[in-house]
């Protein structure tokens, strides 16, 4: 591990300089689909692509409503709020839409259903709705989807005290399942992801949001003690605003070595990624030391692709795990621009 003091961060030109003796890392870049409205983007999330408002935070599910594993809302008021699980698996739409309501009726005080169930195809897959109602305040008025087809299955649920229409019918029309030409991930991992960017994440690591006061990582979980103390840490940045990866990279070692990483240090110089032989994507590796004798370490992946720049973070409490480094990076997948 270096002992050498920080560096504050790198200039463009000394970052470029670096690609050329550096060994190109492969990361994948993915088929996209089609334009969200202005204020909304996509997140992965238990096998599919959820839209979702751009400033709505993202936590882990309150506990006891049923399947639900991951849960979003409005930052200025919880007057919006979206809920998405995975249903038990064997069993027909019809009873995975049933065990969905299910998990709402035992958890939301005058849970009642009132619409019939609709139906709909959607690219390949089959798609059931119906709306609610319920007496608990915050969630007067909701909808309720299940996606499936002979893959995978999620079922997603919108509720606030007045349901914003055009809300809902975002959710109607975009709500799809990952498709399979996606890089795999291994057994007991979990792909993630906000925008253009997914990676995978092991199933055990528990959503922990975007960091307190945080303008720059959006997102984030974590192999976690029941008391909140992290072994692990990885962090999501969709859209770091930089031009390029070489201007991200500098801002966020800049801002490392200020304090957002303490006594932050690399161990290695940037490594290219090799993201597509195309050129429709780049990125940048770079390993570090951090904390109290430097004796904690992490890995940063700065990513560009869709016309996006973005950041993933991964720190762990003390030397870093390889095994892990290495299957979040090769989940790695960038998402290419819509047709």
């Amino acid at each position: 591990m270096s002992s050498s003091p920080p560096r504050a961060g790198i200039s463009r030109r000394r970052a470029v300089g670096l690609f050329g003796i550096a060994p190109l890392i492969g990361v994948a870049a993915c088929s996209g689909s089609s334009v969200l409205p202005a204020g909304w983007e996509r997140v992965i999330v238990s096998g599919a692509y959820v839209p979702i408002r751009s400033d709505w935070r993202h936590a882990s599910a309150l506990d006891g409503i049923g399947l639900y594993s991951d849960m979003w809302q409005d930052v200025e008021s919880p007057s919006h709020t979206l809920m998405v699980g995975v249903p038990s698996a064997g069993l027909e739409s019809q009873g995975m839409l049933a065990e969905a309501e299910d998990a709402l009726r035992s958890s939301l005080p005058g849970f009642r259903v009132v619409s019939q169930a609709a139906t709909a195809e959607r690219r390949d897959a089959q798609l059931l709705y119906k709306d609610f109602t319920t007496t608990y305040a915050g969630a007067r008025t909701g909808r309720i989807w299940l996606l499936t087809d002979e893959r995978a299955a999620i079922a997603v649920a919108l509720a606030a005290e007045y349901l914003d229409e055009g809300h809902r019918d975002v959710l109607d029309t975009e709500l799809s399942l990952v498709p399979s030409e996606l890089p795999a991930v291994d057994s007991g991992w979990t792909r993630v992801g906000r925008g253009v960017t997914s990676f995978a994440v092991p199933g055990t690591w528990a959503v922990t949001g975007a960091p307190t006061k945080s303008e720059r990582w959006t997102e984030g979980w974590a192999d976690a003690d029941l008391d909140g103390a992290a072994r692990a840490r990885v962090l999501l940045a969709p859209d770091t605003g930089e031009s390029s990866v070489v201007d991200a990279l500098a801002k966020i070692e800049s801002d490392s070595v200020a304090g957002a990483l303490p006594r932050y240090a690399r161990v290695s110089e940037p490594k290219e990624l090799e993201v597509d032989s195309q050129g429709h994507a780049s990125g940048i590796r770079v390993d570090f030391a951090y904390g109290n004798g430097r004796k904690a370490q992490g890995t940063l992946w700065v990513l560009g692709g869709a016309g996006t720049v973005s950041a993933i973070q991964l720190t762990f409490s003390g030397a870093a795990d390889e095994g892990v480094t290495a299957k979040m990076e090769q989940s790695i997948c960038l998402t290419a621009p819509p047709q």
